[in-house]
Formats: C-alpha cells, structure tokens, sequence
C-alpha cells in the first residue's frame, strides 16, 4: 500500500506543478475548444429554423394542421369539413385550440429571441440582428392574434435568464412594443454592412442577393408588416391605427409581387423541410383524397363562381373526375357530418348534394399543394388592399381606395403564377374582372376585406384575424348540435392546460384581465 501512495505522489507531481505555473492561463487551458456554444455558434441556423418552424415545420406540424387548417380554414368557410375536423362547427377541442402556443414557444420564440440575444451588441452582424427583430414581431404578431395576452418581454429567456415562469403580458403593450421594433430595425438596416447569406430564406434563398436589394426588401416588409398591425387597430384606436399607417407608408413598403415575403420548401428534405400545409392536405396525410375531410367550401365557391373569378380554373378541381373546368366545380356547405341518414345534419341531407362526397371540389395540389411550393408571409396583394381601407377612411396613403383596391386584386391574382407558372392569369383577364366587379365606395369595407379574405387563401390564421378585424366576408354562422360558443365564429384560441399547472400565477393575472379562456372571449384589438 506504503508503495501505491508513493507511486500516485510521483505521478502527480509534475501535474500540480504545471497547474501551479500555469495559473494565468487556467480559463484558457480548461475550455474544451471543441465544444460547441454560443460564442461558437452560427446565429443564421438559429434564424433559419424559426422561420421554417413559422411555415408549420415543426415535426407533425400539430400546430398547421390543428389550428391553420382544422379551426382557421373550416371557420372562414374556405374549406369545409363532413368527417372528423370539428372547426367549421365550432366544437371545443382544448388539444387543437392549444396547438399552436405548444409548438410556437419552443419551436419558434426560443430560436428567434437567442438569434436577437446573441447578436445585439455585434457590429457584424448588426443586420442580421435588425432582421432577426422583424422575424420575431411576424412570429409574436401571430401568437398574440390567436390567443390575446401571451408571454413576450419575458419569453424565450429560460436558458439566458432562468426565467421559466415568464409573465403574460398585455396585448396592447405588445402591439406597441411590436409597432417600436419594426420602426427601430427598418431604420437600423444598412445595406454597407453584412447581410445574412443563405439562412436568410426569405429574402437571400440562396446566398446570391446583393446587400442593397435584400436591405431594401426587409426594409419594405417591416413597413408592410406595420401597417398590417396598424389595421389591427382600427375597432379600439384609430387615431393611433391612422398614424402607424401613415407611417408605414411613408416608410415604403411591398410594391410588387416579387417583393413577397416566402420562402420555397424543399420536398426532399423530409418532413421538416417540405410545405407543411401541402404535407397535410395533399402529401403524407393526404387529406383532400379522403372524401369530405378538406373539401372546398360552397361560400368560398360561390364567391369565385359567382363573379367569374379566373382564379378558379387553377384553384379547385373535382376529385370524382379531375376537372379543373370551372363550370364543373362544387362547393360543401359547412356544418354537416357523416353520421348516417339518421341526423338531421348528415351531408346527404344537405342541398343539392351529388351524391357522392368525391363530386366535391378540393384544392388543386398541383399548383396550391406542392410539398416544394411556397409560404406566403406577408405580400403585395395583402398590404395593398389594407391600404385601399385605410385611403378610405381618408387616411395619406399616396392614392385613391379604388387604385389600391384594383393594385390588390390584381396583385393576388398574379400572385397564382409564384405557386405555378403553369396558374398565369392574362392582363386581360384581371382587367375583364375589375371592369366587371368596380370598386364601390358605398361597398368599401365589404368588397375590400372579401378580396383581402380571398388573397389570404392557405394562411387562414391571417384570413381569421382581418376577418375578425373587420367583419368580412359577411359568412353565415353554423349553429351546430354541441357547439361551445352558441353557434358564433370563435374570437381566440385556448391556452394549454399546462399554463395552469406550471405557470399560475401569471396565467391567472392574464384570465383575469382578458377574460375566461374561452373560444368566445375576444382578444384586445377585436373588443369595440
């Protein structure tokens, strides 16, 4: 034993007196170089992957399926639904109407707030930064619109600030503090520094862009993105909606379909790359094959067939025989199941039914639902029709409601041709339409916010939240046996169960000032 102790002393020595000598370098010699960190990072990945996660990337896209296409598209009447999606009835499930905070918080909020952590006080990446700030207003705009008061000064700071228990904080202090963030970064963009490369898939797919014309594009969607925000306004402030329009516009904004902010998805990727709305509807789940589970609704129909739109020829088509043919298409009214011939609300029963659910038109996968087809963010078509509104209300935004109402249509029209080449509708086809369907200003809000709904085809969250805004499209209400808010639209999503259980405190502060956690309780901006 007297030999094992005099052997370790020995082998110990020359260690202890090189650790004695080499003290000052200590922090340095004990860093594992190696090892991966934040100071060792690429912030773009981080970038990268909360706008991905954004698009409804998130493996089994719970959140695009449950809440954009189950609730959103069904309760805007743009899809209907015979078998099992419930949104269109208005039938409470807490795991769908959560969904979406679920999946946000770790899949989006946590990437976006490490990217604007990590770069802030970087004069390298002080584009990047100002990006990555605008990317997280788009990101908290839509959390907030679904479900009102959220945590957000505090949010995503479980790593950085220990803070697992953040606060929820007030929607109208969120609206103010988002409208801050994209004045502050659009003026902080400068095209002489560096700008992300190919992470940037929004406006630098890729890597090619120059540094001026990727400025200038993230510049023009901070603006557009403030005047959305701006709208959201409209029922509890105009005044203050007046001048954050005003100023969005004198800022500049999105003036041309190739300004659109998207990003192009990658089918070979796997199921976190391709287009998650496409996956669900017509790739891996496959919904529109399954007869009467993501049909066309008859009131978005009727819309387009009732006005002749040329959009509808690359729209819809009719599973039962594959025609695209517009005179061929048929729409499924909302509010009827499959639950045999006894109920009163069986699809059979309904008016004018085909007699077999496959006679109903679902969407065209081969130009809406490519799995490498786009995600539109924010776009031309969208920001010029909420400025067609805001020239109504007499607000200085450059042109006539009838000049940015005629821009909008035809914008979302021309928009087709980004998902296809093969979806081009002619100048004189758009121009036969407006000739046809002229602006009326007696009409205003209805015809401008019905073309906003239609524009919004495939992001039914933003379609839901103008249409809550605003009112229109004027859609007839499903009062269906066991619905949860007494045949009534829902105004808002549900916070988890788990709020209740792992953030108290904070969840009750919020129930108490916004209301019960309700389908029916109207989030801050939607309260007259």
């Amino acid at each position: 034993m007297k030999s094992l102790h005099k052997l370790l002393l020995v082998l110990g020595l020359p260690a202890l007196l090189l650790t004695t000598a080499c003290t000052k370098d200590f922090e340095d010699i004990n860093t594992d170089k190696n090892k991966s960190g934040e100071e060792s990072g690429v912030p773009e990945y981080n970038f990268s992957r909360a706008v991905l996660e954004f698009t409804g990337n998130s493996d089994y896209s719970y959140d695009t399926w449950r809440v954009n296409i189950i609730y959103c598209s069904m309760m805007m009447q743009q899809l209907s639904n015979a078998t099992w999606y419930a949104g269109d009835k208005y039938i409470q499930n807490d795991g769908w109407a959560s969904a979406y905070f679920e999946r946000a918080y770790p899949d989006q909020v946590k990437y976006i707030t490490d990217v604007v952590r990590v770069t802030k006080d970087n004069p390298f990446q002080a584009n990047l930064y100002n990006i990555a700030r605008i990317t997280k207003v788009l990101i908290f705009h839509r959390l907030t619109d679904i479900y009102g008061d959220i945590p957000y000064s505090e949010a995503g700071k479980g790593y950085s600030d220990r803070i697992f228990d953040p606060k929820y904080d007030a929607q109208q202090d969120i609206y103010l503090d988002m409208l801050k963030e994209l004045d502050e970064a659009a003026k902080a963009l400068d095209a002489t520094k560096q700008i992300p490369g190919q992470g940037d898939l929004i406006y630098n797919k890729g890597g090619a862009q120059n540094a001026t014309q990727v400025v200038a594009n993230w510049k023009k969607l901070a603006y557009s993105l403030m005047l959305r925000l701006s709208m959201r306004l409209t029922k509890r402030d105009e005044a203050l909606a007046k001048s954050w329009a005003e100023k969005a516009y004198a800022g500049g904004l999105i003036s041309a379909n190739a300004e659109n902010a998207y990003i192009l998805h990658d089918a070979t990727g796997g199921r976190t790359t391709v287009n998650r709305v496409s996956n669900i509807l017509s790739g891996e789940w496959n919904a529109i094959n399954t007869p009467g589970e993501a049909s066309i609704s008859k009131t978005f129909m009727d819309f387009l067939k009732n006005n002749s739109d040329p959009r509808l020829q690359y729209i819809a088509v009719v599973p039962a025989s594959n025609s695209e043919v517009p005179a061929d298409q048929l729409g499924m009214p909302n509010g009827y199941d499959t639950n045999g011939s006894s109920s009163p609300t069986d699809i059979t029963k309904a008016p004018g039914y085909p007699g077999d659910l496959k006679k109903y038109s679902v969407l065209n996968k081969n130009v809406l639902l490519k799995l490498n087809g786009p995600s539109f963010l924010v776009t031309y078509a969208q920001t010029e029709l909420l400025l067609a509104e805001a020239a109504k209300r007499g607000w200085n935004v450059g042109a006539s409601a009838a000049t940015h109402y005629n821009n909008g249509v035809k914008a979302a029209m021309e928009q087709l041709a980004q998902y296809s080449a093969t979806a081009t509708i002619s100048s004189e086809a758009i121009q036969t339409y407006l000739t046809a369907h002229p602006y009326v200003d007696a009409d205003g809000y209805n015809q401008i916010n019905t073309q906003y709904w239609a524009a919004c085809l495939l992001d039914w969250y933003e379609s839901w939240s103008n249409w809550r805004r605003s009112g229109y499209p004027q859609l007839t209400q499903i009062n269906y046996v066991g619905n949860a808010t007494g045949g009534k639209i829902p105004r808002r999503m549900l916070y988890p169960s788990t709020e209740l259980a792992s953030n108290p405190t904070n969840y009750q502060e919020a129930i108490t000032r916004q209301g019960t956690n309700a389908l029916t309780t109207p989030v801050w901006w939607d309260k007259q």
